[in-house]
């Protein structure tokens, strides 16, 4: 970490690391043995699950109270697309540094774009494991209907990481 530019935050979690950098939030976590199938390989619908824990994270991170989020019943934020491509095999074991990069689409909808890594990864490997992709939307219960993002949502996108800032 470069401590003279200060870009850098680093917050502890008992499953994972996440750090808040211009290039991209990150979050890292093992691969579990419930998270393959038989053959020993994470099974696709597990590494969006990872995905998501690592959106929860990353959102508890800079102060959402989700408890609170979904006991006041104003405002839920469920997935509306999901997508991953996988390039390598993920196995059991396999310590992963997951990078978020999120960004505002509509003022009622946020995407956010995963790239799977190895936490440590071989020198000569610059592909990902496997990529992501979740859109959500904010949606007034009551109405069935769509709403604004919560502010603590709105800032958390705003002061994302950008794509093109982006090393990873």
């Amino acid at each position: 970490m470069d401590i003279v530019t200060g870009l850098a935050q680093r917050l502890y979690f008992p499953t994972g690391i996440y750090e808040s950098k211009f290039m991209a939030y990150l979050y890292q976590r093992t691969i579990h043995l419930a998270d393959t199938d038989a053959a020993g390989v994470v099974y696709f619908t597990q590494l969006l699950h990872i995905c998501h824990e690592a959106y929860e994270t990353c959102l508890t991170a800079v102060g959402l109270d989700w408890s609170s989020l979904l006991q006041a019943q104003q405002v839920v934020l469920p997935i509306v697309h999901g997508e991953i491509d996988f390039f390598q095999p993920i196995r059991w074991g396999d310590r992963l540094k997951i990078s978020l990069q999120p960004s505002l689409e509509k003022p009622s909808q946020f995407q956010i774009r995963y790239q799977i890594f190895h936490a440590e990864p071989d020198p000569e490997q610059t592909k990902p494991l496997a990529i992501a992709l979740t859109r959500h939307v904010a949606i007034e219960p009551k109405k069935q209907q769509r709403c604004e993002l919560p502010e603590i949502v709105q800032r958390w996108l705003r002061n994302a990481p950008k794509a093109e800032d982006s090393k990873i």
